[in-house]
């Protein structure tokens, strides 16, 4: 052996001494496998190189499945449940099929793009393809992983972030309702025992999450105030409650007509509670709930809203759509964009910009007069 370099076989190895964890002692560590001695040694400089700057990543075999296994459960009480699920269906429906038997360590920027477009090209149910938001949040999620397989010395550099994402077709665009097909969908609906859900969602914009997390602690009807204090998922058949998204709570005004209808909501409550007496379930003051006072699932919610479409004649829109709708009437009708922000719990206003630009009216003309009459009224 000349230089910590040798030939087994037909591969060359190269052994450096890296410290021990438990002991604080170095020990020798054997990486073979090169092709040549010449490889061999720019590996093991590498090696040398990266052992000094305190940088060094020993080798390993763990594969990309074990350790998001591990990393999934290192997370189960920092996220929360409802984030975690999320993870975890990204990392069972496409990271584990695409890069589970992969060992982590042999991830790079070349190997992850091709599965980023594989995933959008053919990545779904039956060989249909992923949107690229899905793969976006597949992407994503790999990143953050990877992000603590660095700090946890696993990885020298995260390879997740030199890989490219297939190329988006321009942006996406909202399918959304008008004002007069939300009246129209609402005036179907009124009779039907959901309506206060949906005229609070069209009128609100909030998240099925949200209207689920509602109380009536959280309703003022004298000050016309909706407060966003929580959020409500569901894992498994259980409500999980939590903050709102991004934590970001707030108060939400709602007009003299939504006011009317969570009165007589309230009251059928009141009505339902004394009929079912020492029976009724409803003990923490949720605002939706069935006529026993069970309080509703999300998913049910979801459910609900696709058959409560069903005779309107409406083009079909998901429940969170009919929140792109309340945003959308309201931009085009020319409220401000920080109005809209706070309504609909974004973090930042630039965050609206982005996901509605293309509703926001482009009135130049108008921008001209105002200036004009401003500077020099209105004189040409």
């Amino acid at each position: 052996m000349r230089d910590g370099i040798i030939k087994r076989g037909r591969t060359w190895s190269y052994v450096v001494r890296e410290p021990d964890p438990a002991t604080g002692r170095t020990r020798p560590r054997w990486v073979g496998g090169f092709p040549t001695r010449k490889a061999a040694q720019a590996a093991r400089d590498a090696a040398r190189h990266a052992l000094n700057r305190g940088t060094y990543v020993a080798p390993q075999e763990l594969t990309v499945a074990a350790y998001l296994d591990q990393w999934l459960e290192a997370h189960a009480n920092q996220v929360k449940p409802s984030t975690l699920r999320s993870y975890q269906e990204k990392v069972d429906l496409y990271l584990k099929p695409s890069l589970g038997s992969l060992r982590l360590q042999a991830l790079s920027p070349s190997r992850l793009s091709p599965v980023w477009r594989e995933l959008y090209a053919s990545g779904g149910r039956g060989g249909t393809g992923l949107s690229v938001r899905t793969v976006e949040f597949a992407r994503a999620v790999l990143r953050r992983a990877l992000n603590d397989a660095v700090v946890d010395r696993l990885l020298e550099v995260n390879p997740v972030l030199g890989s490219k994402l297939p190329k988006r077709d321009g942006k996406p665009q909202h399918k959304t309702w008008t004002g007069e097909q939300v009246s129209s969908f609402l005036g179907a609906v009124a009779e039907t025992r959901w309506a206060p859900l949906w005229e609070l969602a069209a009128g609100t914009g909030m998240r099925r999450g949200e209207l689920m997390g509602l109380r009536w602690t959280d309703i003022d009807l004298d000050e016309a105030i909706v407060a966003v204090d929580r959020s409500t998922t569901q894992i498994g058949k259980d409500r999980v409650t939590t903050s709102p998204k991004n934590h970001e709570r707030r108060r939400v005004a709602i007009d003299p007509h939504l006011v009317l209808v969570l009165r007589s909501w309230r009251k059928q409550q009141a009505e339902e509670r004394l009929a079912w007496g020492e029976a009724y379930e409803h003990t923490e003051g949720w605002v939706f709930t069935w006529e026993s006072g069970r309080p509703l699932l999300p998913d049910y919610v979801t459910k609900n809203w696709i058959k409560a479409q069903q005779a309107s004649g409406l083009p079909r829109l998901t429940l969170h759509e009919l929140r792109h709708t309340h945003a959308t009437i309201l931009l085009r009708a020319g409220t401000p964009v920080h109005i809209v922000s706070k309504r609909l719990g974004h973090k930042d206003p630039s965050v609206t910009l982005n996901v509605y630009a293309d509703v926001i009216p482009e009135d130049d003309q108008s921008a001209v007069q105002i200036f004009s009459q401003a500077v020099w009224g209105g004189a040409s």
